[in-house]
C-alpha cells in the first residue's frame, strides 16, 4: 500500500495505490451510488494491473495532525469511540463490511467535532486485520496522546484496551460498563469529601478553633480522617462525674483525645501546623501513631 496527498486549489485528496487490479466490485458501486455519511467521497480507478482510490478529504483534518500537538482528553476518546460505533451501524446498513475501513490515525479525519472514514473496498489486501483488532492497536495511540492528568481519561483508555485484547467484543458494552464505574467513583469522591468536612467541624468543636485558627492552620489536609475513640471511653468522658477523682479522670481523657488528633497533624498524617505550640512539643516531631 503506497499512500500520497495531493493538494490542490480546490480539492485535497488521499491516493491509496495497491498492487493488485481494479475490480468495480458491489463495494465500491454501492459507495459510487449513496452517501455514507460516515465516510469520506471516495473515486477508483486502474491501469497497467494496479488499482487506486482517492479520498476526497478538503476540509477535513486527520487525526493524527489534530493530535500531533495537544493531547487528548476523555472526551475526545469518548466521542471518537461512540461515533465510531454509529458509523459501522450505518456501514452495515449499506451491506458494507466494516472491517474494510481504515482505522488508523492518518486514515481517520475531522471537521466540526464530526468523524469521516476511509472506507476501502477491496477484500483481497494482504494482512488486513480486522476491526476488533485494528481498534485495540487504535487504543495504544490513545494512551500515548492521553493527557496523563486527566484521571477519567485515564480510566476510560485502560479498560478499553484491556477489554478489547481479543478478536470480539462489545464496544457498546465495555462503554456502559466504564460509564457506571465512573458513577461508583464519584459517588464515593463525594462520600470522602463529606467524610472530611465531618471530620474538621469535629476538630473545630473539640479545640474551640474558629473557622480561619492560626496563620498556617485555616484548614486541615483533604487527607484528614478522624477516628472515633471506643465507646466506653465516649461515655466515660461525657457522663456526668461523680466526685473530683472523676472530673480529674475526664478532663485527661478528653485532652488526650485532643492531643492525640494534634500529634497527628504534626507528624504528617493528617497535615504539617509548624507553628503550633501545644504540649507535646518536646517530643519527636516525626513520631508516627
Amino acid at each position: 500500500m503506497k499512500i500520497t496527498y495531493e493538494n490542490q486549489w480546490e480539492r485535497a485528496t488521499l491516493h491509496v495505490d495497491l498492487e493488485i487490479p481494479y475490480r468495480e466490485n458491489y463495494q465500491m458501486q454501492m459507495l459510487d451510488k449513496n452517501t455514507v455519511s460516515s465516510l469520506l467521497k471516495i473515486t477508483g480507478r486502474g491501469w497497467d494491473g494496479k488499482s487506486r482510490y482517492s479520498f476526497h478529504t478538503k476540509g477535513f483534518i486527520s487525526m493524527e495532525k489534530e493530535y500531533a500537538r495537544k493531547e487528548m482528553k476523555k472526551e475526545d476518546v469518548e466521542q471518537f469511540t461512540e461515533q465510531l460505533r454509529a458509523a459501522v451501524a450505518e456501514i452495515r446498513d449499506y451491506l458494507l463490511d466494516p472491517d474494510q475501513i481504515l482505522l488508523l490515525p492518518e486514515f481517520i479525519f475531522l471537521k466540526d467535532g464530526r468523524y469521516r472514514f476511509c472506507y476501502l473496498p477491496q477484500t483481497d489486501l494482504e494482512g488486513k486485520k480486522s476491526l476488533c483488532v485494528s481498534f485495540h492497536e487504535l487504543t495504544e495511540y490513545f494512551i500515548k496522546k492521553l493527557d496523563h492528568r486527566d484521571t477519567e481519561g485515564i480510566f476510560l483508555i485502560y479498560k478499553l484496551h484491556k477489554e478489547t485484547f481479543r478478536d470480539s467484543y462489545d464496544l457498546g458494552g465495555i462503554l456502559e460498563e466504564y460509564r457506571e464505574e465512573a458513577s461508583i467513583r464519584r459517588e464515593k469522591g463525594q462520600k470522602k469529601k463529606v467524610e472530611v468536612r465531618r471530620g474538621k467541624e469535629e476538630y473545630k468543636d473539640m479545640t474551640g478553633e474558629g473557622e480561619e485558627g492560626e496563620e498556617g492552620n485555616s484548614a486541615l489536609s483533604e487527607c484528614a480522617v478522624f477516628y472515633a475513640v471506643e465507646e466506653e471511653q465516649e461515655d466515660d468522658i461525657y457522663k456526668e462525674p461523680r466526685d473530683k477523682h472523676e472530673i480529674g479522670q475526664k478532663k485527661k481523657q478528653k485532652n488526650g483525645r485532643i492531643k492525640s488528633i494534634v500529634q497527628r497533624v504534626r507528624t504528617g498524617r493528617w497535615g504539617r501546623w509548624e507553628d503550633l505550640i501545644t504540649e507535646m512539643d518536646g517530643q519527636r516531631p516525626n513520631r508516627h501513631l
